[in-house]
């Protein structure tokens, strides 16, 4: 299991062998979920199918003589939700945050019929469409799914984990050496930054669902 640490070599549940795998496709909205815990391959995949289907939709959508409004309409409802299914679990950092914001402007300027060569500015592509960056729309996703988890029953489990990981490891625990990952609360903390409040009073103020949504209007403004 590359890069996952020491492979398990048998697990057991209830008695049933269960086969230890690098990565599968998991059950949730389809996402590949990797030993690593990150979302690397994942945002791979996902970005493989978009450019797939822009590719096939070049000739009888792109290049026809349909409006920019409704060719934008159909970039929104069949090209985005690929990627934005399931956005909500996954552990970004700024560079994979860049790398889907150049996705999602190379999209953009194949609808604009925008050539490289044009030397057209991403600010310019963004005015005449009109369309939020691509981050932006998954960091509201990922703030909202954060304050769905906070308003669970305390008895489930997720919403128990929830709890524990806020509070913090014990005081004996250690970390291992070398760089932390980067999980999906760390992403949450780096989400919540520019509102200046960490993840104990964003979980509190996420009880007040009115306010709890113009926190995330917020914090999700370019």
């Amino acid at each position: 299991m590359g890069g996952c640490g020491a492979p398990c070599q048998r697990v057991t549940v209830q008695g049933n062998g269960v086969e230890v795998v690098e990565s599968f496709v998991g059950l949730y909205l389809g996402s590949l979920i990797h030993c690593s815990g990150g979302s690397e391959l994942e945002i791979k995949r996902r970005t493989a199918f978009i450019r797939e289907s822009m590719f096939a939709l070049d000739q009888n959508i792109w290049g026809s003589g349909i409006t920019l409004e409704t060719k934008l309409r159909l970039y929104n409802t069949c090209i985005l939700p690929i990627f934005l299914y399931g956005s909500e679990i996954r552990s970004l950092t700024s560079t994979l945050e860049k790398k889907l914001d150049a996705l999602d402007n190379w999209c953009l300027r194949r609808i604009l019929h925008i050539h490289w060569t044009d030397f057209v500015s991403n600010d310019v592509v963004r005015s005449r469409t009109r369309q939020p960056l691509l981050s932006d729309t998954i960091r509201q996703q990922r703030l909202s799914f954060f304050g769905h988890l906070c308003h669970a029953d305390i008895g489930q489990d997720h919403s128990r984990a929830l709890r524990a990981c806020i509070r913090g490891p014990p005081k004996d625990w250690r970390r291992r050496t070398g760089r932390p990952r980067q999980t999906w609360l760390r992403t949450v903390e780096d989400d919540l930054r520019p509102l200046n409040f960490g993840l104990a009073t964003a979980r509190r103020r996420a009880m007040d669902r009115p306010a709890w949504r113009l926190l995330v209007d917020a914090a999700t403004s370019s």
